[in-house]
């Protein structure tokens, strides 16, 4: 059985400095659901983030939207 957290911490029009506060500040309250998007264009910092964090991979929930124009065959990984 999966227990994913029932809320997450978005990181919508959030980029740079914000995002590494607001990331870094979640992590340590005990935020460990991530929400972002392809949209968002900050999943690259996002996983930056997540990487310098002590925090172990398993322990994370990454939940991520994939814009339409995405869908199709070879566009979606």
């Amino acid at each position: 059985m999966i227990n994913m957290p029932p809320m997450g911490l978005g990181t919508f029009r959030l980029k740079g400095e914000p995002l590494l506060a607001t990331l870094t500040n979640g992590l340590e309250l005990g935020y460990r659901h991530i929400d972002t998007a392809q949209i968002y264009d900050n999943e690259a910092e996002v996983g930056a983030v997540l990487t310098r964090s002590a925090i172990a991979r398993h322990e994370i929930y990454l939940t991520t939207k994939v814009w339409t124009s995405e869908f199709g065959p070879g566009k979606l990984i």
